[in-house]
């Protein structure tokens, strides 16, 4: 089975779910088990049970069976992937994707969100730390399929487009230039723009810009730094973005880690904010309730952008999602099997 690409017809998955109701979230565990074994090995059975919410008991008897089926080793430091059951992991997301009809549920957010193209990632990643990565890889593959000579790619920072990245494979794109969205300097240093740009530029031999300033930095100051040459050639390459990466949050969640005032946070949620991407605030239906405070990409230069890229996970941030893709039609998005669900039932 490893190393072929596997094709599973509807007919069959059918007839599977009629003589077999339990497989689809008996393979949904496994692939749960295989890719946290492979985000955090070597890991304890222990701590395995923890991650996953599940008992002690059940997690031993998984690990014997995939341990006679020569997928896991278990060492003295704790478990590890085979050979093998590295590329289980490959085929088991393949049929995740058969089985919880991830096909048709893409399209029906492409239809009712007015995307160009969405890519459902199997699971969630707030129970599961690896959906993220695969949907950073996809993240990385779409790049890649739109990114030509001479581009401007910008990201935002978050863990979202950190993980893109981070599953970007090495390229080559010489005259490329990688910048930030947003400005550079940020509460968490490993997803703050300057960082992913740093980490995108390098990946893909590219040209990258950083932006040391504040993400809130104050106007009047801004307007004074603008000038310096380091600041000005971010600034003049705005206006040139051709793909851009960025994350989606919660209004209220993003309100609170930017430590805005009580009486901001609520007036914003009183105007309806839902959502949070590139500085500004949105509310369900994608009208702007509050312009971003700080440096970055304009309402006007996110329309003008040919190749927009979100990416957000997670069922909570449903609402937020649907804001965001109603700014601007087109858009494509990577997302998590339990946020698109969350999104249908919603519309």
């Amino acid at each position: 089975m490893a190393g072929e690409n596997i094709k599973i017809s509807k007919e069959l998955v059918d007839m599977q779910r009629l003589v077999v109701p339990e497989i689809s979230s008996l393979i949904e565990m496994r692939y749960n088990i295989f890719s946290t074994i492979k985000s955090e090995e070597p890991i304890g059975r222990r701590n395995l049970a923890f991650v996953l919410d599940m008992s002690e008991r059940q997690i031993r008897n998984e690990i014997d069976f995939l341990q006679s089926q020569k997928l896991v080793k278990v060492e003295r430091q704790g478990v590890v992937l085979t050979e093998l059951g590295r590329e289980i992991i490959i085929q088991l997301k393949r049929m995740l994707y058969a089985y919880n009809g991830l096909e048709q549920l893409e399209k029906q957010l492409e239809e009712k969100l007015h995307l160009k193209k969405a890519i459902v990632s199997p699971g969630d990643m707030d129970m599961n730390y690896q959906v993220l990565k695969f949907m950073g890889v996809s993240g990385a593959q779409y790049i890649l399929s739109v990114l030509k000579y001479k581009d401007v790619l910008a990201l935002t920072g978050g863990a979202s487009t950190a993980a893109v990245a981070e599953q970007m494979k090495e390229s080559f794109y010489p005259d490329v230039y990688v910048i930030p969205a947003r400005g550079g300097i940020g509460k968490s240093h490993a997803t703050q723009a300057n960082n992913v740009v740093a980490e995108m530029g390098l990946r893909l031999h590219a040209n990258y810009e950083l932006l040391h300033l504040p993400d809130n930095i104050d106007n009047r100051l801004l307007e004074a730094l603008k000038d310096y040459p380091e600041i000005k050639r971010v600034f003049n390459k705005m206006d040139d973005i051709n793909v851009f990466v960025f994350g989606i949050g919660r209004a209220d969640v993003l309100a609170d880690w930017r430590n805005l005032q009580e009486s901001r946070k609520q007036g914003l949620l009183k105007q309806g904010a839902v959502g949070e991407a590139f500085g500004h605030y949105f509310d369900i239906n994608g009208k702007v309730v509050s312009p971003s405070s700080s440096i970055g990409i304009s309402i006007e230069n996110y329309n003008r952008i040919p190749h927009v890229i979100a990416v957000s996970g997670g069922a909570a941030k449903a609402d937020a999602i649907i804001a965001v893709s109603r700014v601007k039609p087109n858009m494509v998005l990577i997302t998590d099997e339990s946020a698109a669900k969350e999104i249908i039932r919603k519309l």
